[in-house]
């Protein structure tokens, strides 16, 4: 039986609220991949069931074929204990190396008299141990450290005296020191700077065996990923699709078609039963009307008017079985263009301006302008102190020196939302809130955006996701009639394909835009457009692009230890 990773009939959840529902997935050895679905659809859950770490409600789920078949599981949290030392956490992972390592130097010293059968069992432990290049670990730990930035780490610090990135780096090291034949993943690249990232893809492309990876990494998809599955939140269910991530795009855009064409058709058969059940009985009523025979009229009339009542019957019926079963509206992609309206009463300044702006300890004294019309990228590891800038710039922390001017209607999106201060009110309301206009208008609009489902317009805000208050407020700005928009990990909590919508907006958004990212992907769009404009990307700011650029140009910076590049 071919080893493969499996979910049969597995329906699951937490409390009242079902993830999955009757699950059939399989995976087979060698195949690498992906993951991905809205955030809170069940993408941990799905990653937790496959490795055995969680027990299905209904249903089974995890590994069939060879007993010895290893599966290496990555949490987003590591599972040791704080007190454990790096070296401690290294020794656990590769106890089982080490263990055949110990049964093979054991059978050593006794082969002058070995036996057949411990012969036939030294040699394929040797053979075992050799796969696993077993002579090669320790120095496979020490490279996994030095690419993902511990190189040097004292080996008997505490993970508790680590930083939580540090922290799991140390795991996924762990994980890579022997690398089990199936590798399962949550979201490795949250913690890793662009070398580490990039380390880390080609280690997982060349796996020989199994990875499954969930992550939102668009470019680590496009270069690991043969295979994307995707968990559908609305229906609890997975879908595969094959050719990679760029055959994945495709073919929900050719779902997508088949979504819009099916809606208009159900719109077509709408209007046409309506249309039936409206003039059938005046066509043929004014049919026999022209006979001018009223004795023979009078005398059919109850054949003709039951003839009309049956059809009109008929139209009715097919149209309430329409009613019954609709099509839901396709959104609309994304599009910024319309809603945020002109600029040009602010061309004549620039749309931000900062002077000696500085936050001890997070941000160091800071020059900062930004013309109407340009786009700036903000990149750097975490801590590098990009939230801070964003901050001082929107007023929302007040720096110890230095002043912010900002010309022209500004958006602001952070990354950490505050807690809603009226939790029961509900999410339609809750979005149109001090927008004007009224509520049908914002429901089209928040419809158009694809942000969320019609079901949802009516729960409270109190009870939404981390993820869906993030696309509450991601919405508000993006119809909020902005000039400048500041904006804080933009693409987080989002699905791939309104990640790549957002994108393609943002391109084509004409005012001022300032981006913290971490998405490699948004920084490549930032790359190409500086081409185009102005030159190549240099390493900090993107080259012929600096302060004081013309409006309408690009400009990427790095962020470290709170200084711009």
């Amino acid at each position: 039986m071919t080893d493969h990773l499996y979910l049969s009939g597995v329906s699951h959840g937490y409390g009242d609220r079902e993830l999955l529902n009757n699950v059939d997935l399989v995976i087979h050895h060698g195949e690498h991949v992906a993951i991905v679905g809205e955030n809170g659809a069940g993408k941990s859950t799905l990653l937790r069931l496959l490795s055995g770490v969680e027990t299905p409600d209904d249903g089974t789920a995890g590994l069939s074929g060879n007993p010895g078949y290893r599966v290496g599981y990555l949490a987003q949290t590591h599972g040791f204990s704080e007190s454990v030392t790096v070296g401690d956490a290294i020794d656990s992972s590769l106890a089982s190396l080490r263990s055949l390592e110990t049964r093979i130097l054991d059978l050593e010293s006794g082969l002058a008299d070995a036996d057949t059968e411990e012969l036939e069992l030294y040699g394929s432990l040797q053979t075992e141990y050799q796969l696993r290049e077993g002579y090669a670990a320790e120095s496979r730990v020490e490279a996994a450290l030095d690419k993902l930035g511990l190189g040097g780490l004292d080996r008997r610090r505490t993970l508790g005296s680590l930083s939580g990135g540090e922290q799991e780096r140390v795991a996924l090291a762990c994980l890579l020191a022997d690398p089990a034949e199936a590798l399962l993943l949550d979201e490795p690249t949250n913690h890793l700077d662009a070398n580490g990232t990039a380390w880390l893809e080609s280690r997982l492309a060349a796996h020989r065996g199994t990875v499954v990876v969930v992550s939102h990494d668009r470019v680590l998809l496009r270069k690991v990923a043969t295979t994307i599955i995707e968990v559908d939140a609305d229906r609890r269910a997975v879908n595969r699709y094959g050719n990679g991530y760029e055959g994945y795009l495709r073919e929900k855009a050719a779902e997508r078609a088949r979504w819009v064409q099916e809606y208009d058709q159900w719109l077509d058969a709408m209007a046409a039963e309506r249309l039936q059940a409206a003039t059938v009985a005046d066509r043929m009523g004014y049919g026999r009307k022209r006979d001018n025979d009223k004795m023979g009229f009078d005398f059919k009339a109850g054949t003709w008017q039951s003839a009309v009542t049956s059809k009109v019957r008929n139209a009715q019926e097919r149209l309430r079985r329409l009613e019954e079963n609709p099509v839901d509206r396709p959104p609309v992609p994304l599009t910024l263009a319309a809603p945020l309206g002109s600029v040009t009463d602010v061309m004549s300044e620039p749309a931000l301006e900062a002077h000696g702006i500085c936050v001890p300890g997070r941000l160091q004294p800071t020059d900062l302008r930004v013309e109407t019309g340009q786009k700036v990228l903000i990149t750097g590891p975490n801590g590098a102190g990009k939230s801070t800038l964003l901050s001082v710039l929107t007023g929302n922390l007040e720096p110890a020196m230095g002043s912010v001017a900002i010309h022209g209607k500004v958006g602001y999106l952070q990354q950490e939302l505050d807690v809603p201060t009226r939790p029961g009110l509900r999410l339609l309301p809750a979005f149109a809130a001090g927008l004007g206009g009224n509520i049908d208008e914002h429901a089209e609009g928040l419809l158009r955006l694809g942000l969320f489902r019609p079901a949802e317009f009516h729960v409270p805000v109190g009870g939404l996701s981390a993820g869906q208050q993030r696309r509450l407020a991601l919405a508000r700005l993006l119809l909020g009639g902005y000039q400048t928009m500041i904006v804080d990990e933009p693409t987080n909590h989002l699905a791939p394909v309104l990640v790549e919508q957002l994108e393609a907006a943002l391109a084509s958004f004409a005012g001022t835009l300032v981006i913290v990212s971490h998405d490699r992907a948004l920084g490549e769009w930032f790359d190409h457009c500086a081409r185009v404009d102005g030159g190549p990307v240099d390493g900090g700011r993107t080259a012929g692009s600096g302060r004081g650029a013309s409006a309408g140009s690009w400009v990427r910076y790095g962020m470290q230890g709170g200084e711009l590049l």
